[in-house]
């Protein structure tokens, strides 16, 4: 009979094996983003000033660059982690091998919808929290940053910055924070998978390094946590976090700007953002009673066992 080990000690071993990768890849992504913008001729330090304004060639580096660095971080270090934990079964470990639950798709995509007047509004009310100086700092030179993601001239730019922004994102982020932490590492110590949803939430907000935009991120990155656990199928956040961010891209090329300061001008309205929030409940209590369950046994047991490195 084959053994399955506790899920704790699974998780241990593909929370150290995914954060070494992290490690090593973090590297590999930096040597290759630097190397890439000083073959462009942009200037590095520029980066941490916010103080630069970049031809077409210099912003196509600077989204290359990227692509690359962000494909190798997230996408790269949770194969590498399920790989090294699950073998030739990682994908079926994290449910890339199916599609979702019958019925559980239209309470997922619904959920999301309703919750973006509450992510908006949660937007203006995380930026109304003072910053100290140099977080400050930081939150300008990252807006300028994406200023020049989000100046695209031609279709080539448009394109490379859907797959950047988009396709990569959404592949690599879903990938490391809702199927590796949130399903493999978090599942394996809490019981809870509202705790596990919410706690990689937190994370997922966290690790894009930008105060003024973390909690509205942790609601977005919640809402994508229960649309995986509702339809035991990780393609839906994929898609629709690569859907979310690929529309933001299009609709800053189709009117030729963006303003990362519009919101703190834009003060949304606060009676959305109560309905959403009541629609966001109501959808997401009539799904849990529905698809909220708890993994059974034999379905951890199933994705646990195959081939386990000792």
């Amino acid at each position: 009979m084959t053994n399955v080990k506790p899920r704790s000690k699974t998780a241990t071993r593909l929370l150290v094996a995914t954060l070494i990768s992290l490690v090593i890849l973090f590297i590999a992504g930096q040597v290759i983003f630097t190397g890439i913008l000083l073959a462009s001729g942009f200037e590095i330090q520029s980066l941490l000033t916010g103080e630069f304004d970049l031809d077409a060639g210099q912003r196509q580096a600077l989204r290359l660059g990227l692509f690359l660095n962000n494909l190798l971080l997230f996408a790269g270090a949770a194969i590498a982690g399920l790989w090294y934990v699950y073998r030739q079964n990682w994908q079926r470990s994290v449910y890339l091998d199916r599609g979702p639950v019958k019925g559980s798709l239209g309470p997922a995509i619904l959920l999301f919808v309703v919750s973006l007047p509450v992510v908006a509004y949660s937007a203006y009310v995380n930026l109304q929290v003072p910053l100290p100086e140099w977080a400050s700092q930081s939150e300008a030179a990252t807006d300028q940053l994406l200023v020049q993601m989000l100046t695209m001239e031609s279709i080539p730019e448009l394109l490379l910055a859907v797959l950047t922004i988009g396709v990569v994102a959404g592949l690599g982020e879903e990938l490391l924070l809702r199927g590796t932490f949130q399903k493999r590492i978090l599942g394996g110590y809490l019981r809870s998978h509202h705790a596990t949803i919410w706690l990689a939430a937190a994370i997922f907000s966290a690790m894009h390094i930008e105060f003024a935009g973390f909690l509205p991120r942790m609601i977005l990155g919640a809402s994508l946590g229960y649309a995986y656990h509702w339809t035991r199928s990780l393609w839906v956040p994929i898609i629709l976090h690569t859907v979310f961010n690929g529309i933001q891209v299009i609709v800053a090329y189709v009117t030729g700007e963006f303003d990362p300061n519009a919101i703190t001008e834009d003060v949304p309205e606060w009676w959305m953002g109560l309905i959403g929030l009541v629609l966001s409940i109501y959808v997401a209590y009539r799904a849990e009673q529905r698809f909220g369950e708890e993994y059974d046994v034999e379905e951890v047991a199933a994705t646990d066992r195959p081939e386990p490195l000792e």
